[in-house]
């Protein structure tokens, strides 16, 4: 297992219940991410060291952000734009699916958004894939999912990476596009963490295709070659690490949101990469209104 110098940010007062979805903005230097049960989305400013949280009025899944840096926020009735400026919310996705909630997204490089749903009672083979389409529609792409999660898209290779991270399931699979968009056919299983200790929970890939996912409940997170071959086990400072995200120059560092559960849960822990790793991808502002 790989150790790296983790710092962790936060403190006792903005430990997130559950934090998720990272995302950080390159001409800021902030990263964002949500809180899942205490309902809320947080901001780290780097240059002031600084986390503030703002609540919010439904419960949040995932942050991306959007054309202009703003985040955009998958909640229960839809997705919504937020100003932190004047703390408000506007819903330009809507998502009409009672008892169901935004969880995971990703955006890939072409600027389009791809996001999951789930039930909020994780009631099995109710959660689902979309892509957001340039008319902010919300077009099917997988079905019969649990808990998604693992959203990363390598349009090099024309593959949609998911998983699902319920107990009994815990496996990751690959949907084939061409041209950026989801082709007919069945996914096809990539790797699974049924003999680990950690579940697949929120993904990144790095410049070399290696696709990076959290393993819940391992203080782990699981480093897999193109092939599905895991290549290596990286150490963090927490028991369940929910999502990461790649940052700051040349995307040599990494932040990890993490679940409230042992003695640093619930705090981002963020580390520099060493030398003999690949530059991760950072994730692309969403162009609202492009599907192709």
């Amino acid at each position: 297992m790989t150790g790296l110098d983790f710092r962790l940010i936060g403190g006792s007062v903005r430990r997130a219940q559950l934090g998720e979805s990272p995302v950080w903005n390159p001409e800021t230097g902030d990263i964002w991410w949500v809180d899942i049960d205490g309902r809320a989305i947080l901001r780290w400013q780097a240059e002031t060291e600084q986390v503030h949280r703002w609540s919010t009025p439904e419960v949040p899944g995932f942050a991306v952000l959007a054309d202009g840096g703003l985040p955009a926020v998958g909640m229960q009735t839809g997705i919504f734009l937020f100003d932190p400026g004047r703390a408000e919310f506007e819903r330009i996705v809507p998502f009409a699916s009672p008892g169901r909630r935004f969880n995971d997204a990703a955006v890939d490089r072409s600027g389009r958004l791809w996001v999951s749903t789930m039930a909020m009672d994780v009631r099995k083979e109710a959660a689902k894939i979309f892509l957001v389409t340039d008319g902010l529609e919300l077009k099917p792409v997988v079905s019969g999912l649990t808990i998604p999660n693992g959203l990363a898209i390598d349009l090099q290779r024309g593959r949609l990476y998911f998983s699902d991270s319920h107990p009994g399931i815990q496996m990751i699979w690959t949907l084939r596009l061409k041209d950026g968009l989801p082709e007919t056919g069945r996914p096809e299983a990539f790797a699974t963490t049924r003999t680990l200790k950690g579940r697949p929970d929120g993904a990144a890939l790095d410049e070399d295709g290696r696709y990076w996912i959290a393993g819940v409940d391992d203080a782990a997170l699981y480093v897999f070659d193109p092939d599905g071959r895991m290549e290596r086990t990286i150490a963090v400072p927490f028991p369940a690490p929910t999502k990461l995200t790649f940052f700051g120059q040349a995307c040599r560092s990494i932040a990890v949101t993490s679940k409230i559960v042992g003695e640093n849960g619930g705090l981002l822990g963020v580390a520099d990469l060493p030398d003999t790793f690949a530059p991760g991808l950072s994730q692309p502002f969403w162009v609202m209104g492009r599907e192709a």
